[in-house]
Parts: C-alpha cells; sequence; structure tokens
C-alpha cells in the first residue's frame, strides 16, 4: 500500500482567459468526455469542462480557480493536497511533457493534472476534482 503525502494538484491556464457557459451553447459539453491518451501511455480519466457547475455566467480560468481553492480549502482534503496554478503564458510548455502533450492535440486549457495524470481540459470542475482527490486517497465519497 502506497503512503500519500500529499497529493498534487496542478492547473494549467491562461488566468485571465474567459471560458464560455456550455450551456449557452446548447449546454453539451460531449466534446469532453472522451479520455485523454498521454504521452508514455497514460491514459487520463474523462475531460470535463465547467459546465456543470451551475453558474449561469461565464467565468476566467483564474476565477474558477480561485472557486476550487476556496472549496478546497473549507473540505476535508485540505490537508492532503498540494494545489499550483501554472499560467501557460508564463511557463515553457516544453517543460511539461503532459502540458506540451495536450497542448499539440489542441485539447483546449485549462489543463487538470492531479496526481501526475491528466485528469480534465476545457475547464475547471471543483466537484470532479474533489471526488477525484477523495477517490486517491482511498475515502468513500
Amino acid at each position: 500500500m502506497r503512503i500519500i503525502d500529499k497529493i498534487k494538484v496542478d492547473i494549467y491556464g491562461n488566468w485571465d482567459e474567459v471560458l464560455e457557459d456550455k450551456k449557452k451553447c446548447g449546454g453539451s459539453c460531449a466534446h469532453t468526455t472522451a479520455g485523454i491518451t498521454i504521452a508514455k501511455g497514460t491514459t487520463g480519466t474523462s475531460g470535463g469542462c465547467s459546465c456543470g457547475s451551475g453558474s449561469p455566467a461565464s467565468k476566467t480560468t483564474g476565477m474558477l480557480f480561485e472557486d476550487l481553492k476556496v472549496l478546497l480549502d473549507g473540505s476535508d482534503v485540505k490537508d492532503s493536497i498540494e494545489l499550483s496554478f501554472f499560467d501557460l503564458r508564463r511557463i515553457n510548455v516544453l517543460d511539461f511533457d503532459q502540458v506540451r502533450t495536450l497542448t499539440e492535440e489542441d485539447f483546449e486549457p485549462p489543463y487538470v493534472i492531479i496526481d501526475g495524470i491528466a485528469r480534465y481540459y476545457g475547464g475547471i470542475s471543483s466537484p470532479y476534482i474533489y471526488n477525484d482527490i477523495k477517490e486517491l486517497l482511498g475515502q468513500a465519497i
């Protein structure tokens, strides 16, 4: 059994980019439900988007990240995670293999990488990320 120090949750995106409200485009996020295949044979779960957030207004990537931070800081997993944001305009994408692969494959940022595995792209879904953390910690959801 692996002892987990902290689960790393890394978000890569453009902080001030306004993400479109998927509900205004027919309420479908079907284009984000396919799995993501990453170099080295690692497969992420499903793509995600912010359409399930219930918020009628569009938000920036930074606002969604801050929402996630507030949720996780007030949760039972707050001591088990390390949350980071990387602005794609300020990093060299070539230094991050998974991010480079996602951009080369034309997946929409932001990208959510949890414990080294690309999990979601195109938005930040706080409930999905929280559930993934709980699952990785071996806790019932």
